[in-house]
C-alpha cells in the first residue's frame, strides 16, 4: 500500500493542475495542514500498522461521527436500529480544530515545464468562511464573475478570445476557512494576456454593478442548481453534511434560495471590491518559463518588498 501511495503521489506531481494546486495551497497556508496537499515520500515510508491503528482508534469514535438517513422510512424503527447498531461504540473525544490564519499577499510563483503547450494558472486569495454573513452574496458574486459557463471571465477568455477551453472560479471551503480562486489552462502564448483579462474583469465588477437582467440569470441558475443538488438521497445527505461541517444552522437550506434571490447588484459590486482584490492575489503559473517570463513580468512587482517571485523547474 505504501508503494502504491508513493506511485500515486509521483503521478499527481507530474500533472500541471496538481502542481499548481499544491503550490497555491502551500503559499496560502505555509504553516497549516491545509497547505499540505500531498505527502512526501518520506512521510509515506515512515507509516506503520501502529500509525494506522492509532489513527483509527482516535478518530473513528462516536464523538467525531455524524449519522444521516435520507429516504422513505419509519422514524421510530430507524432510530431503534441506530441505537441497537451503535451501542457500545467508544465515545472518544471531539476533534480539535485549529483554524488557519491565511495572509493575502501578491506572490508570483512559477514552475517551469519546458516545452509545455499550455500554462496552468491559479489566481486567488482568502475570503470569509461559510459562516460569514457575506457567504450568500459571495456565492452569487463568484458565479457571476467566473463560476458558471455564462460568467464574465469564462465568456471573455473562452468564448470571445479562445485563450482556454475550461476556465472556472470557485470559493473553496474547509472548516472555518475559504479562498476564492480562478483556474485556467491557457495557451502558452497568451499566458500574460489571460491574467490581464482576469484582473480586468475583477476590476470592472468592482467599478460597476452588474445589470439587473444579468444578475437575475445567475440567480435563476443557482436556484435551479440547488433543486438539482437536493434531488437524490446522496445529494441531500451531502448538503446536510456541509451544513454541519460549517456550522450553518438548521435554516440554511430552508432559506438558501430566498437569500440567493435577495442579493442585489450593489451587493455583488460590494463583495468584489471588499474581498476580490487583485493587489493581494497569489498567482501560481505552471508552464514553459522561457516563453512566459516576459509575459509575467508585469505581475512580479520585484520592486515591492512585500511581493516575491519564485521559479521552480520540474
Amino acid at each position: 500500500m505504501k508503494n502504491d501511495a508513493a506511485r500515486q503521489v509521483t503521478i499527481a506531481r507530474s500533472i500541471p493542475q496538481q502542481i499548481a494546486n499544491e503550490r497555491f495551497r502551500k503559499i496560502l497556508y505555509p504553516h497549516h495542514p491545509y497547505g499540505r496537499v500531498l505527502p512526501t515520500p518520506e512521510e509515506i515510508e515512515k507509516q506503520s500498522i501502529g500509525n494506522a491503528r492509532a489513527f483509527y482508534q482516535g478518530n473513528f469514535v462516536a464523538m467525531r461521527a455524524h449519522l444521516y438517513v435520507a429516504g422513505r422510512f419509519e422514524s421510530a424503527a430507524v432510530k431503534k436500529a441506530i441505537a441497537e447498531g451503535f451501542t457500545g461504540w467508544a465515545k472518544g473525544t471531539p476533534a480539535a480544530t485549529v483554524p488557519p490564519i491565511p495572509q493575502p499577499q501578491r506572490v508570483l510563483d512559477v514552475t517551469d515545464r519546458p516545452g509545455a503547450a499550455q500554462s496552468t494558472i491559479y489566481v486567488g486569495l482568502p475570503v470569509p468562511p461559510a459562516s460569514s454573513p457575506d457567504n450568500i452574496p459571495l456565492i452569487v458574486m463568484n458565479t457571476l464573475l467566473g463560476g458558471s459557463f455564462g460568467s464574465r471571465i469564462t465568456s471573455n477568455i473562452r468564448e470571445q478570445k479562445g485563450y482556454t477551453y475550461s476556465p472556472n472560479s470557485q470559493i473553496s471551503r474547509r472548516v472555518r476557512d475559504a479562498y476564492w480562486v480562478e483556474t485556467a489552462d491557457v495557451t502558452t502564448a497568451v499566458t500574460g494576456p489571460s491574467l490581464k483579462e482576469i484582473f480586468d474583469e475583477v476590476q470592472r465588477l468592482q467599478k460597476e454593478a452588474p445589470g439587473a437582467a444579468e444578475l437575475r440569470g445567475i440567480q435563476s441558475y443557482l436556484s435551479g442548481l440547488f433543486v438539482i443538488q437536493n434531488s437524490t438521497r446522496g445529494a441531500l445527505i451531502g448538503q446536510l453534511r456541509y451544513v454541519d461541517l460549517q456550522g450553518l444552522g438548521g435554516d440554511y437550506l430552508k432559506t438558501y434560495v430566498q437569500k440567493i434571490n435577495a442579493v442585489t447588484p450593489a451587493d455583488v459590486q460590494r463583495m468584489t471590491g471588499q474581498y476580490i482584490k487583485p493587489e493581494q492575489m497569489t498567482i501560481v503559473v505552471v508552464g514553459d518559463k522561457s516563453k512566459i517570463s516576459e509575459q509575467l513580468a508585469p505581475y512580479a512587482r520585484t520592486g515591492d518588498s512585500s511581493n516575491r517571485q519564485t521559479a521552480r523547474r520540474v
